[in-house]
């Protein structure tokens, strides 16, 4: 990064915003840009192929990927509203070297939603203070190395494969550890080694990628709240508004 600070950059010039249509199974070839890109989706779940990693970016999560980063998209089951940010090599070094998920916000949509209407100049000053707070957006959010973490551990993985299995989610994880004769804590113990996460939380993220692709085939939220173990709408609604910030309904 060179000395120049970005409060004296013309944004404009090294942030670009570009929105795509995703129908159901729609894919994008490989493809890498000499630019970062900052991929998240409006509505509907990003699946993202990177090497050998898959990345899953439900609508309050993005993928940075660094410049170079060869990579594609596959859209989730669902029609998917897809915005990627597109950032100059200089920016670059305020992001990390490695692909990340990063946590955005109701705020964040708003404010991209705002910028792409054709009612702003590229080089007037309304223009690049939206820019501005739309970068801090970006360098401030916090961050992950993978929204929902995979393993090829011997032990964690088949667990894995139940705990995201949608018609084992009324289950506890209690439940599904006694059938794998592991203890809780031995189990915690590998998740945190393996995908510095908690076994419910990412059951709890599965739960909400589960949930999002089902509002948007239109599924009634009564029906998914049962799905996922919730006896009680409300508690399903209130479950999802902590993870997305937004509720079942607002969403759909």
């Amino acid at each position: 990064m060179n000395d120049q600070s970005t409060s004296t950059l013309n944004l404009a010039n090294h942030l670009e915003i570009h929105e795509f249509f995703f129908h159901p199974h729609d894919s994008v070839c490989p493809h890498s840009s000499l630019w970062g890109d900052f991929n998240f989706s409006l509505n509907g779940v990003l699946e993202i192929q990177v090497g050998e990693r898959t990345f899953l970016a439900p609508p309050n999560y993005g993928l940075w990927l660094p410049p170079q980063t060869s990579h594609f998209c596959v859209a989730v089951d669902q029609p998917t509203h897809f915005i990627c940010i597109r950032v100059h090599p200089d920016l670059c070094s305020k992001f990390h070297s490695s692909p990340k998920t990063l946590e955005i916000r109701p705020f964040f949509h708003a404010l991209v939603k705002e910028l792409l209407h054709d009612q702003y100049a590229p080089d007037s000053i309304e223009y690049q203070r939206l820019l501005a707070v739309l970068f801090d957006q970006m360098l401030a959010a916090n961050c992950y190395d993978h929204y929902l973490p995979q393993t090829n551990h011997p032990i964690l993985a088949p667990i894995l494969d139940q705990l995201g299995q949608a018609q084992l989610f009324e289950q506890s994880l209690q439940q599904i550890l006694q059938s794998f004769q592991i203890s809780e804590r031995h189990a915690l113990r590998l998740s945190q080694q393996e995908l510095h996460l908690s076994l419910s939380e990412w059951r709890n993220r599965a739960k909400i990628v589960y949930a999002i692709a089902q509002i948007q085939q239109g599924s009634a939220i009564k029906r998914i709240a049962l799905d996922l173990g919730y006896q009680h709408s409300s508690s399903f609604i209130e479950f999802f508004k902590r993870y997305t910030g937004q509720t079942p309904l607002q969403m759909k």
